[in-house]
């Protein structure tokens, strides 16, 4: 019997919040709250530039910390997610810290050009209103090799999301992504966050 090795790995993990549509209208009326203060600007501490990140707000970087019951139920949902994904790549822990959440509101054109997460084991993207557009958000293949027709076949050099809303992808912070230009007629928003390990 032949036996498959994955030396070189790259774990997706997505799930589905079953609760989502009960906390679906909080979460939207207090983000375009924040959104409202300040909107299409960039409010926290991050890279900036025209370039990078276009017709979009993007939050500071503690919107999981807001004691908001809706949120709180979420961030414990997200927290048990990390949990159980950390264990699948065999990083054993009981806890996780996340380091920063955010929320994208972006409009049409809009977008946040290839980047990373730097010192997260495991970032996360949840995806909350669509705005009329499926497309949710575009991932590299670092994995060389896959530049001949047939090897494409099963090794793609992207990998892109549809945006479905309660939707949770959990993927490598290293791994280069980038959210599209929106091409919906309303506005898209998400949650972002970095995780890490308390081992």
């Amino acid at each position: 019997m032949i036996k498959i090795n994955t030396p070189f790995y790259v774990p997706f993990f997505e799930k589905d919040c079953e609760f989502f549509e009960d906390i679906r209208d909080d979460l939207i009326s207090i983000i375009m709250e924040i959104h409202n203060k300040d909107p299409f600007a960039i409010q926290g501490n991050f890279p900036k530039g025209k370039l990078l990140k276009y017709n979009l707000t993007e939050s500071n970087s503690n919107f999981l910390q807001i004691e908001h019951k809706s949120i709180k139920k979420i961030r414990s949902w997200i927290n048990q997610n990390l949990i159980d994904s950390y264990k699948i790549i065999k990083i054993e822990t009981q806890k996780v810290n996340i380091k920063s959440s955010w929320f994208h509101v972006t409009k049409t054109g809009g977008f946040h050009n290839i980047h990373m997460h730097p010192n997260t084991p495991l970032a996360a993207i949840f995806y909350i209103e669509s705005g009329n557009s499926d497309i949710g958000n575009s991932w590299i293949n670092p994995i060389t090799g896959y530049i001949d027709n047939l090897s494409s076949k099963w090794c793609q050099s992207t990998f892109t999301s549809k945006f479905v809303p309660g939707k949770l992808i959990i993927f490598p912070g290293w791994l280069l992504h980038s959210a599209p230009p929106h091409q919906g007629d309303k506005l898209r928003i998400l949650l972002s966050l970095n995780s890490t390990p308390i081992v």
